[in-house]
C-alpha cells in the first residue's frame, strides 16, 4: 500500500537547499511531484528559505526539467547538475532515482579535497568502519541491518576522506533498497519510506530508507577510518571474517576510488597509508544477525 502523498510546498520553478552531511545540495525545476518526493525524502536536511550557503563548501545545483521531443511530442525529462545534462528518464517513476545519482556524480567534481570511495561507511564506538564493494554484493543491506543494531551512519555510497588525517565525514544519503529486499527491512522493522517503488537503472525496483525514520541521532560526526571491510554475500555461509593483506586491501580500494585521476599521485599514497592505519578484512556474509554480532565482537575486542 503506497502511503499518501504529502505536499511539502515544492511548486513548479522553486527552488530548495539542503545540507547532507559535508555536501550543500540546491534543487529545482518543473516537476513538482519530483521535487516534493525528495524534499520529503531529505525533509531533515532542508535548509531554512533565505539561509546564505556555507561559503567555504561549493554548492551543487541540480535541476530536473520535462520536453516534448518526436513526431508524437513524447515526453522524457532531464536530470541536469551544474548546467551540465547528465541523465534522461523516460518515466516519471525514473526521475527520483537519477536525481540522486547526480548528486553523487556531481559530488566526485565539486568536492576533490576528499578521495573519495565507492563504500558504506559507519561508525561503532568512535571507529569508522569502511564497507568497500562492487554493486551486488550485498552492501546495502548489511549497511541497514548494522543501522538497526544501533550503529552510526556516514554514507551508503561514498567514503569521503581526509587525506591528511584519514577521517571519514558523513554524507547521509537515504539508503537505496532493491524491492526484494523490503520484506527483509520490515522484519529488521526499518521503515521503507512511503512503501513506494521507484525505478533505477541496473537495480530495477527500489525504495529508500531515511536514516532519520531509523533513529534521529542516527548520522555520526567524523570518524578516523579504523577497519576496512571487503564484504561479498554468500548464500547458505555462516559468516566469517579473514584478515587481508594490506596490499591486496589497498589495491581493492583503488578500484574503488571514484576520483583517483583527480588525486593523481595523491591517492596511492592516501590509500596506502589508510590500509596501514587500519585492520583489513574480507568479510563473508551470511544470516544477518550472526554476520552484525561478528562485526560488533571485531569492534569490541579492539576498544
Amino acid at each position: 500500500m503506497i502511503a499518501p502523498h504529502r505536499d511539502i510546498g515544492f511548486r513548479r520553478n522553486a527552488e530548495a537547499s539542503f545540507r547532507i552531511g559535508v555536501v550543500d545540495v540546491a534543487v529545482s525545476g518543473d516537476l513538482p511531484d519530483v521535487l516534493d518526493d525528495f524534499a520529503a525524502l531529505y525533509e531533515q536536511a532542508r535548509e531554512p528559505a533565505g539561509k546564505p550557503a556555507r561559503a567555504e563548501i561549493p554548492l551543487i545545483q541540480m535541476e530536473v526539467r520535462s520536453r516534448r521531443s518526436g513526431w508524437f511530442g513524447r515526453r522524457s525529462h532531464l536530470v541536469c547538475g551544474d548546467g551540465e545534462n547528465l541523465w534522461t528518464a523516460r518515466r516519471a517513476c525514473e526521475v527520483l532515482p537519477y536525481l540522486e545519482w547526480g548528486i553523487n556524480y556531481r559530488v566526485i567534481a565539486r568536492r576533490p579535497e576528499f578521495l573519495q570511495l565507492h563504500a558504506a561507511t559507519l561508525a561503532l564506538g568512535g571507529a569508522g568502519f569502511i564497507f568497500a564493494a562492487d554493486s551486488g554484493s550485498g552492501k546495502s543491506t548489511l549497511t541497514a541491518a548494522l543501522l538497526a543494531c544501533g550503529w552510526k551512519y556516514l554514507s551508503d555510497e561514498f567514503a569521503l576522506i581526509e587525506p591528511r588525517s584519514r577521517t571519514l565525514h558523513p554524507f547521509p544519503k537515504a539508503l537505496c533498497i532493491k524491492a526484494g529486499s523490503f520484506d527483509l527491512m520490515r522484519r529488521l522493522k526499518l521503515p521503507v519510506w512511503r512503501n513506494r517503488h521507484y525505478v533505477k537503472a541496473l537495480k530495477g525496483p527500489v525504495g529508500y530508507i531515511r536514516p532519520q525514520d531509523i533513529r534521529p541521532d542516527i548520522v555520526s560526526a567524523p570518524v578516523p577510518a579504523r577497519y576496512v571491510v571487503l564484504p561479498q554475500y554468500i548464500e547458505g555461509a555462516r559468516p566469517a571474517l579473514r584478515p587481508v593483506p594490506r596490499a591486496q586491501a589497498a589495491f581493492l580500494l583503488a578500484r574503488c576510488a571514484f576520483n583517483r585521476s583527480g588525486f593523481d599521485r595523491q591517492a596511492i599514497p592516501v590509500i596506502n597509508a589508510l590500509v596501514r592505519e587500519a585492520e583489513c578484512f574480507r568479510l563473508e556474509i551470511g544470516q544477518l544477525d550472526e554476520t552484525c554480532d561478528l562485526l560488533e565482537s571485531l569492534a569490541c575486542a579492539n576498544s
